[in-house]
């Protein structure tokens, strides 16, 4: 029981690390925490479709790329803050986790007026195997759908 609870105290710390190199623009540090073999998707089910819609699906290489070309787009002023909870953390028969948590992204204006910008889940595969846990995928699952114009950075 003492080996899960560990377990459970590493993946929440790296979890929450991660939102704070996000939430900081950190995206360096953000890779870190993730594996070589990394993928981020954001994902989003389309009532009027009657199907999932993949809004961005990147390996770590991907990733590295979209965050090295941030600064020439067009940018929401402000600042983001992700609130996470954590669900669930279960482990697989291949030694992995898998986390299950709530994110609810903030947007602060330049003005200091806070709103409410999207909510979703995250779907977390975390790797075990090496000396510190590291993010092996992370897909995002939007509830929100409008996110209108300006947002480049993952959620």
């Amino acid at each position: 029981m003492e080996t899960i609870t560990m377990t459970n105290e590493a993946v929440g710390r790296l979890i929450y690390a991660s939102v704070l190199k996000l939430d900081a623009e950190d995206f360096k540090g953000f890779l870190r925490h993730c594996g070589e073999g990394f993928r981020y998707a954001i994902k989003t089910y389309s009532p009027e479709l009657g199907k999932e819609m993949t809004w961005l699906d990147h390996g770590r290489k991907g990733m590295q790329d979209l965050f090295a070309m941030l600064p020439q787009h067009v940018r929401m002023k402000g600042r983001f803050k992700r609130h996470v909870s954590i669900y669930s953390i279960d482990p697989q028969e291949d030694g992995s986790v898998k986390a299950h948590s709530s994110v609810l992204l903030i947007h602060t204006d330049l003005e200091g007026n806070s709103k409410l910008f999207a909510a979703g889940q995250y779907e977390d595969v975390i790797d075990l195997s090496g000396d510190t846990p590291r993010l092996a995928e992370r897909v995002v699952r939007l509830d929100t759908r409008n996110l209108g114009q300006g947002m480049h950075i993952p959620v």
